[in-house]
């Protein structure tokens, strides 16, 4: 049978990984990073009470989540084990607004009925994502977005171990590819944001005082700028340049587990 790992991806992690799974995400150490990242989720949605497509939910604190924030919300699974495991997160929070089906999210039969939709962290286990991406577009209304939040290049080379172990489908799942899947699909618009970071140290103060050189003067700035400004006319422009005056080059922000907002 087809997905059988997904399918059976409870009984083969055990007991223990099961009140893992139920206790997420903070039974894990990655939860500041999940929760980060569901505050992008959050920042992107429409409001509430939207009406949201959760796919591949697991044992569903995503989607309990977001039903504590007010929307009216669907989470979607394959493995009818780990849907029990989101039920009982359902009522041990209260989520009342949250329902839950057993449901393979490439061949949905929804039409039309959902402002949003969000893969997180599952689009990537899909034997046919554009199949799914497919399915996700006739589910939602028009004008509805779709939300990916996936694993970039190199996550099927680093998740052997996991496939051997537990038959699942694992690949990459870069922004490039999410857009390109999309817009076969019948998504006319996109864009990037990034993924929630670790905590990135700006500024600190020890006992002899600030650890971090002052900024440079205004002279030695513009000048910077100047020089910058002066090859660019020149010459063009140039990867560096996206970097110096963004922050990220922009192959790899398409490159990276990067967030894909994508419209209908």
């Amino acid at each position: 049978m087809p997905k059988l790992g997904e399918v059976n991806f409870v009984r083969a992690i055990g007991a223990a990984g099961a009140r893992h799974a139920l206790d997420k995400p903070f039974s894990d150490p990655k939860c500041g990073l999940y929760l980060g990242d569901l505050g992008v989720v959050l920042g992107l949605l429409p409001p509430p009470p939207a009406r949201v497509l959760d796919l591949g939910t697991g044992p569903g604190w995503t989607t309990v989540f977001l039903a504590r924030r007010g929307y009216d919300i669907v989470g979607q699974d394959i493995c009818g084990d780990m849907i029990e495991l989101a039920e009982q997160n359902r009522d041990r929070y209260g989520a009342w607004s949250a329902s839950f089906v057993v449901q393979d999210y490439e061949g949905m039969p929804y039409r039309d009925e959902f402002d949003a939709a969000l893969f997180y962290d599952a689009l990537h286990h899909a034997e046919d994502e554009r199949q799914a991406l497919a399915a996700v577009y006739a589910a939602l209304k028009p004008g509805g977005v779709c939300i990916t939040i996936e694993p970039g290049e190199g996550h099927a080379a680093a998740s052997g171990e996991a496939v051997a172990a537990f038959g699942v489908t694992e690949k990459d799942m870069p922004p490039h590819h999410v857009i390109a899947a999309g817009r076969a699909v019948g998504f006319r618009s996109f864009r990037v944001y990034p993924r929630a970071a670790e905590p990135r140290l700006v500024h600190g103060v020890g006992a002899d005082g600030p650890t971090f050189p002052a900024k440079p003067g205004r002279w030695r700035a513009a000048a910077g700028f100047a020089r910058k400004t002066l090859r660019a006319l020149l010459k063009g422009t140039r990867d560096a340049d996206h970097t110096f005056l963004f922050g990220l080059p922009p192959d790899a922000v398409l490159r990276d587990g990067n967030v894909v907002w994508m419209e209908k």
